[in-house]
Order: structure tokens, then sequence, then C-alpha cells
């Protein structure tokens, strides 16, 4: 059972939803809860994500085999229910679940017992009571308090933390932050991954893109304050010869200051289905990350499914990037040295010196299926130490 930060079928597929259909497909039974809904969004229903979360509280979706997922509705938002958590140590984001409540929920899925329960929103804490799990992990993917700027999730994360049997961390610094709370918590770093067989198929060549020339220099993802909209900004400035591409959800306010540069294209968000092919027919991948402190911790997403459609990858150095070796990645530290390397990777792209299938090999190693078959055992050590420790204390005893 995983209850996670993001829902299925909405504009971002994250790693919680990889894992679930990974484990779903060997065999296991997977029920995947995320955020819940309140009455007040009953104000912004006529936002898309907003009415597809209803939708899916409405009617729990069942894919293929034993994959449930959906949305649950609490009556109290987290923006109270935080506040109260605070003072009192309840959660009322998850006691204030109804219709059905979180009991009833589980019984009628015939999820009341998990072998495995995997928490990456700090917002549940205090689910894991209405569940009879075998083992808990607790699975980071980012400084959530530092994103959100609300130090209550850093006192959710602390009890949750000392109630996991382990911990699952997607970098090396996101570890480092929650084990603070308790350090004797076996932990594994884990990096997000990729769905290797759909990003390196790719497919025929976007209308939309046909009108765009080449080289084209591509990012796909959240258009938010971890984007460096100031590089792409400098990179197009300056480089008028290359086409700078983004895709994913974006406001015209953002976009608008880059009306005036002729090769700066702005698609918005496009169907996960589809992104394979806008990838195969560009010429590099960017990740302009910005100072924004969660960025130290990210494991991006993007980074494997760029590499799996064999493309090179220019983005702002981090010490967790550096740490992982990877020899597709060059690394920039200003919007000048952005401007060099993305030069630079463009002529080795020119001259044959870099092979997309040598950064497809890379990119394969980091299946999601792999990650999966990672979580299953490392779920097994744990309960087998669970199980030693009751051991021990029925023979002291």
């Amino acid at each position: 059972m995983f209850v996670s930060h993001t829902y299925i079928g909405g504009p971002f597929v994250v790693g919680s939803h990889h894992l679930a259909r990974e484990l779903s497909g060997m065999g296991h039974r997977v029920l995947h809860l995320s955020t819940s809904i309140t009455p007040a969004h009953l104000l912004k229903m006529k936002e898309k994500p907003i009415f597809d979360r209803f939708k899916q509280w409405w009617n729990m979706r069942k894919m293929e085999g034993e994959f449930i997922h959906g949305v649950t509705l609490s009556l109290v938002p987290w923006t109270i229910a935080g506040r109260v958590y605070k003072k009192t140590g309840s959660n009322w984001f998850v006691e204030s679940i109804r219709f059905p409540n979180v009991s009833r929920l589980l019984k009628r899925h015939r999820f009341s017992d998990v072998d495995l329960l995997l928490i990456d929103q700090p917002y549940f804490v205090g689910i894991e009571k209405y569940i009879r799990a075998k083992v808990v992990i607790y699975r980071p993917t980012d400084h959530y308090a530092e994103m959100s700027g609300d130090q209550t999730v850093a006192l959710a994360e602390r009890e949750i933390v000392n109630k996991a049997h382990g911990m699952v961390a997607t970098s090396e610094p996101v570890l480092r932050n929650v084990q603070k709370y308790k350090m004797d918590v076996p932990a594994i770093v884990m990096e997000n991954g990729v769905e290797f067989e759909h990003f390196s198929r790719g497919g025929s060549e976007p209308e939309e893109l046909k009108s765009i020339p080449r080289p084209r220099a591509i990012y796909v993802g959240a258009v938010d304050e971890r984007l460096d909209l100031e590089a792409l900004r400098y990179l197009a400035e300056r480089r008028p010869d290359i086409s700078v591409i983004v895709i994913g959800p974006c406001p015209p306010a953002v976009s608008e200051p880059f009306s005036s540069l002729g090769n700066a294209f702005f698609l918005g968000q496009r169907p996960y289905a589809e992104l394979p092919s806008y990838l195969h027919h560009a010429d590099l991948a960017l990740l302009p990350l910005s100072d924004h402190k969660a960025n130290q911790g990210r494991s991006p997403m993007k980074l494997y499914e760029y590499a799996a459609a064999g493309l090179p990858i220019v983005v702002r150095e981090t010490p967790e990037l550096i740490r992982r070796g990877e020899d597709f990645l060059a690394f920039y530290n200003d919007h000048e040295e952005l401007v060099e390397k993305v030069g630079r990777v463009l002529d080795r792209c020119s001259r044959k010196e870099i092979s997309r299938e040598a950064i497809r090999r890379a990119a394969s190693k980091q299946s999601w299926k792999s990650k999966a078959e990672q979580i299953v055992e490392f779920s097994r050590r744990l309960r087998q130490g669970a199980d030693a420790k009751k051991t021990k204390g029925v023979v002291e005893k």
C-alpha cells in the first residue's frame, strides 16, 4: 500500500506510480492512495486536476490485475490540520477522512492488513494506526519542509521516521535530512528510475516539432520555482541558432518574457504517453536547476527518462548528481557556462563523439522494475529484523 503526494492520472507521473505498477506486475496486490481533496477544493472544481481528483474519490479505479488507486476526502485541510497537529499531535487530516473513513475504505478493498506500507506524503502521518502493516517504509523524495515552507511537515516526518521500520530515500541529501530524526533506522538510497521500454521506443516526429528548427534543446517537467527560467532565457538569447523547447504545465505569465524570442517554444503540457516522441526528436536535454534549496537533494525524474531516449544532458551541478558519475551528464555552474556546455555537447554530437546507444544502455540499468525488486528485497530484510527482535524479546522475558 502506498500513501503518496501525487495522484495517478494527472499531469505528473512520479516514482510511487511506477513502483505501484511494477509491484502489481510482479503479482502483488497494490493500493495507491494520494493526497486528500477537501471541501475547500470545491471552489476550484473547474480546474481539471481538482475535478479529476474528486472523480477518483467518488470512484476509485481498478487498473490491470489487483491494482487499485484513488484519492481520499478529508474534511479538514492540512493548512488547519497541521496547526492542530503541531499543538496536539493529533492529525485531523487523516482522522477526518470520510465517505468512507479510513477503516471502512481499507476493509472495503481488503487492505486492513498489508505486507508493506510505503509513505511518501508526510500529511498522512498517523495513517499507520489504521493499518496492520508488517513493514512500514518512509520514502522521502524531496526536502518537503523546505519545498513547502511549512515546518510542521518536519514534525510529521519526525514521527513517521520514529515509527518506520526503514527508509528509502531518492538521494543522499534527502536521506541525511531525515536521518537527523533517528540515525539508527535502516536506510538505503534508491534514485528515481525510468520506465525504460516506454522512453527508449520513441515514435514519429510530432507535427508541432516539424516547424521548429534544429538543433533542439528540450526541457520536460514542472515549470515552478525549481526551474531556472533566467538560465533558459539567457541560453535562448545567446544562442539564437538553438531552439529552446519547454514542455510542462505553464501559465502565460511565465512564458510571456520569452515572447520576443523567436527560438523559445513553450508547448505546454503533453500526455506522458507522447513524451518519448518529443525527446527522440531533440538533440540534447536540459535540467536548468534554480537555487531553490530543494534542488540540492533532488533525484530528477527526467534524468534517466532523457537518457533512455539517448539524449545527452546539460544540467546545473549538484553534489548528488555529481555522485552518480554518469558520463552523459555535462555540468555547469552559471549561465555563461550553460551556454558553453550546450555548444560543446552539440559540437560533440555533430562529430559523432556521443553515442546515443551508450546513453540508453546506461539508462537501462535504472529501470523501475529493478527498483521495485530492490524495494521487495529491502522489505524482506526489514521484516526478518523485526521478527528477530520480537523473538529475542520473548526469549528474554
